[in-house]
């Protein structure tokens, strides 16, 4: 899975093609789009005879639509084969474009004017290009499904506009083409036909509900479609600013403006793309994107603040910059992804996944240490656990803060070292949790001690207990755990493999982090069978088999799922 999954096709391949399109139709070159393959298709090329300029941009075809541009690439191969065809529109112009005025004039007529004029919109602007274009495409052996249809803003409109009518008009060559916008004002009725992706704190986006105006429009518009991502917020000055959010959301605001440029689509997005957490994400997935300016990145927590938008469920994925960043998770179930740079994490409990990324990188816990237990599987993971039983999984962290009990009332901080025989604040050493270390072939591990942490890693593992309170984790591989005591914790994060589990109780606990398929919200009932007198739970692509224990045994309480 993954946020831009689409038609069931590759989603980070369409997406990165998309944007790609999308800015170039603000800044058009007439050149070839470097390290993309696509190159600008002119208007001698498709046969058209309507009005371009040199460098191959095509203009609105009928009066009061001239204000409208677009741009038509070619996708080829390595060897100078077309394999795909590109449209991208270009959203409302800035004051270097030639006739803002048209396109401003264009985006109110589709919230107030005539019935069907953002449906309409592509037709009437561009009716005899897309005609050239599907001639073209059929001409040289080109389906529907290698053409993509990209713009932002109301060159988004444009995108649901040729969805809208894609079976109906230029011979239906297009019902079947990839349509991806961003911004849009409006989303096309055709169900996922469409992909919009939009940020839900840009007043933009979805604004007309369908393509009509509605009271709604004036304040939070952030309705689910089928075809919007809906909870990707653009974590910026004005989202961040409790004075500016006094100020009720809404598109007559201009300050809500700023979650709206293409450029800030394309920064935050592309750092979503890449995340090493993308592909545990979906399209409706609450995603916080940095996009703070560099004087405010390292002074300013990036979390959730609830603002503009429907209430957020499910497990909270946070983007960092390249720079230092302030991260903060809440009391559910977050991923945070600091990237580059020297960054600062916090967390209010639950089950969390934090990766430092390059730089160094400190976990605030502002609480005492005596509150937490750290244990480290010697392979690059710090586990941190609260006293309530919430762990948070961290790699490339550095140093650890607490917050200890000072003289009177006060209260200090302390800064401890991650060193690979504990934490190190000067001479003072606390240790981590006894734990016994695999390696990347397959051990034999046995708990010696109750709350011991037995780490398979790599390989077929078998770990052995007969103590209580005692975590396992198998790592890759396909791993026998034998459970004799009660109270245990039995942990699998990614691709954790095909497991099994002899001496599982009802006190014990199976916690899922980071597995593909299987977030917050997953209900293992739909997903447990009985294989004769065991229990086989398929948890994404991989599977748990408890020995011995029927589905009935089984209860919610004994789950969670990051």
């Amino acid at each position: 899975m993954g946020l831009f999954d689409y038609k069931n096709a590759d989603g980070k391949a369409l997406y990165s093609d998309a944007i790609a399109l999308t800015l170039y139709s603000y800044t058009p070159t007439g050149q070839p789009l470097p390290g993309t393959g696509w190159s600008p298709l002119g208007a001698s090329a498709l046969g058209y005879q309507g009005k371009t300029d040199a460098k191959g941009t095509f203009f609105g075809e009928k009066d009061g639509f001239t204000s409208a541009e677009a741009e038509v690439l070619g996708k080829y191969d390595a060897a100078g084969k077309l394999i795909g065809i590109g449209v991208a529109f270009r959203g409302t112009g800035g004051l270097g474009y030639s006739d803002t005025f048209g396109d401003m004039k264009n985006n109110l007529l589709a919230a107030i004017g005539p019935v069907d004029y953002a449906k309409n919109y592509a037709k009437n602007a561009f009716d005899n290009l897309l005609k050239s274009v599907a001639a073209f495409a059929s001409a040289h052996g080109i389906a529907a499904k290698d053409v993509l249809i990209s713009g932002h803003s109301l060159g988004g409109l444009g995108v649901n506009s040729v969805a809208e009518l894609s079976a109906s008009d230029w011979g239906g060559f297009f019902k079947d083409a990839n349509y991806i916008s961003f911004a849009s004002p409006t989303q096309s009725s055709t169900g996922t036909n469409v992909l919009n992706i939009g940020y839900e704190n840009d007043p933009v986006f979805r604004v007309l509900d369908g393509t009509t105006f509605s009271t709604a429009s004036m304040g939070k518009h952030d309705k689910p479609h089928d075809s919007t991502t809906d909870n990707i917020v653009n974590f910026n000055e004005n989202y961040a600013s409790t004075a500016q959010n006094l100020v009720p959301f809404s598109i007559v605001n201009p300050l809500n403006w700023s979650a709206h440029s293409s450029l800030g689509y394309a920064d935050g997005l592309n750092r979503v793309i890449d995340s090493k957490f993308y592909n545990l994400t979906s399209q409706d997935s609450t995603i916080i994107v940095s996009n703070l300016e560099a004087s405010s990145r390292g002074k300013t927590w990036v979390e959730d603040l609830g603002r503009s938008g429907e209430p957020h469920t499910g497990s909270t994925f946070i983007i960092g910059t390249d720079s230092n960043d302030w991260l903060k998770g809440g009391a559910g179930n977050d991923f945070l992804e600091g990237r580059a740079g020297d960054d600062l994490f916090r967390d209010d409990g639950g089950f969390n996944i934090l990766l430092g990324g390059q730089g160094h990188n400190t976990f605030d816990l502002q609480k005492p240490l005596q509150n937490f237990s750290f244990a480290n599987d010697g392979d690059g993971t710090l586990y941190v656990r609260d006293a309530y039983g919430g762990i948070s999984m961290t790699r490339d962290i550095g140093a650890i803060v607490s917050k200890e009990s000072g003289s009177m009332w006060s209260s200090k901080e302390i800064t401890w070292t991650v060193t690979g025989k504990g934490l190190a604040n000067g001479a003072e050493l606390t240790q981590y949790n006894h734990s016994l270390n695999g390696g990347a072939l397959g051990d034999t591990l046995k708990a010696t001690a109750d709350g011991d942490w037995l780490f398979g890693l790599g390989g077929d593992d078998h770990l052995f207990s007969d103590k209580a309170h005692v975590t396992f984790v198998g790592g890759a591989g396909n791993d026998v755990m034998n459970a004799v005591g009660g109270n245990n914790t039995f942990l699998f994060s990614g691709a954790f493999g095909f497991d099994s589990i002899h001496g599982y109780q009802g006190s014990d606990k199976l916690v899922f982090m980071g597995v593909q398929g299987a977030g917050q919200g997953y209900d293992y009932k739909q997903h447990a069978s009985q294989s004769g007198a065991d229990t086989v739970l398929k948890i994404g692509d991989y599977a748990v088999t408890l020995i011995g224990v029927g589905v009935a045994n089984l209860s919610d309480s004994s789950f969670v799922f990051a």
